[in-house]
């Protein structure tokens, strides 16, 4: 298991979280674009869509995008329509290239990092670097690192061979442990041997 890397994506039109996870090492990054980018909004949703692509190792052992934006209010539908569109050509992206991942929501992924499932964003960039030491350099790329240890702990859930304990060096809060359960029993899950 030490051997594979572990991917967590924060889709955004603007500015898309992208992480790396492979051992004690951490590659993250954003992938910006606007609507100057491209030509129009298809050749931007394809541009994001293959920039993240060029980055997923060839060794990935697991990937978890974080679900689609739920908008709050009218306002917010036509940015949660781009979203959709974008995360629903990044899901196919990866299940016709054969890639494992996992649509964990957006209240776990907070749960999963600072043990509440309704937080501020900042409170999630706090625990990323109190809990892990990554200092991210926004809410994007502090989502994508905690979709990417997220991604390892599935691998570990999940394997009979292997326990929390072993993949993680340490035992995981409960907490943790419950989001992992939710995540894998109850989340959309695509290219999983079962």
């Amino acid at each position: 298991m030490s051997n594979k890397k572990y991917v967590g994506l924060d889709m955004s039109l603007s500015s898309t979280g992208f992480c790396i996870k492979d051992g004690d090492k951490l590659h993250i990054e954003t992938i910006r674009t606007n609507p100057r980018t491209c030509d129009n909004d298809l050749e931007r949703l394809q541009h994001i869509v293959k920039e993240i692509l060029k980055r997923i190792p060839a060794d990935v052992g697991m990937i978890c995008i974080e679900d689609y934006y739920v908008p709050m209010s009218k306002a917010q539908f036509g940015s949660a329509i781009n979203l959709i569109s974008l995360g629903t050509l990044m899901r196919i992206a990866l299940y016709n290239k054969g890639l494992p991942f996992y649509v964990p929501t957006a209240s776990q992924l907070k749960k999963y990092v600072t043990g509440k499932g309704n937080c501020q964003k900042n409170l999630v960039l706090r625990e990323v670097y109190k809990r892990w030491g990554v200092d991210a350099k926004d809410d994007n790329q502090a989502d994508a690192c905690t979709l990417a240890y997220m991604a390892e702990a599935i691998v570990a859930y999940t394997d009979p061979n292997a326990t929390l304990v072993e993949a993680n060096a340490d035992v995981l809060p409960q907490f943790q442990i419950d989001v992992l359960k939710k995540v894998v029993d109850d989340r959309p899950k695509y290219n999983i041997d079962a």
